[in-house]
């Protein structure tokens, strides 16, 4: 039961961060859906073992960085497409204003 298996759970936190890190989208987008899977165990089936614990929370940290990582590039792809049309507009203005001179 991944719930609970600590090597994959730590595995799985290595890989979100490195996903995150590489910002390989398409793996990140993977492994956020098998987050979901194993966090939507029953609370019961998670153990008390501290260990188990602190994999969980590694997960949800390399989660986090993942997110932020995902934000961050949104927002630089965002700011590139903003660019892009600005110039684009300049063109076309340009362009006009020479079909009369």
């Amino acid at each position: 039961m991944p719930v609970s298996d600590l090597p994959r759970l730590q595995a799985l936190a290595q890989q979100l961060a490195a996903a995150g890190a590489d910002q390989d989208w398409e793996r990140l987008a993977q492994l956020d859906r098998l987050t979901q899977q194993w966090a939507q165990q029953p609370p019961a089936a998670l153990p008390d073992d501290a260990a188990v614990q602190a994999a969980w929370r590694q997960i949800a940290q390399a989660h986090g960085q993942a997110r932020a990582a995902c934000q961050l590039a949104l927002a630089e792809a965002g700011a590139r497409l903003r660019d892009l049309q600005h110039q684009n507009e300049a063109h076309k203005a340009y362009a006009w204003q020479e079909q009369f001179s």
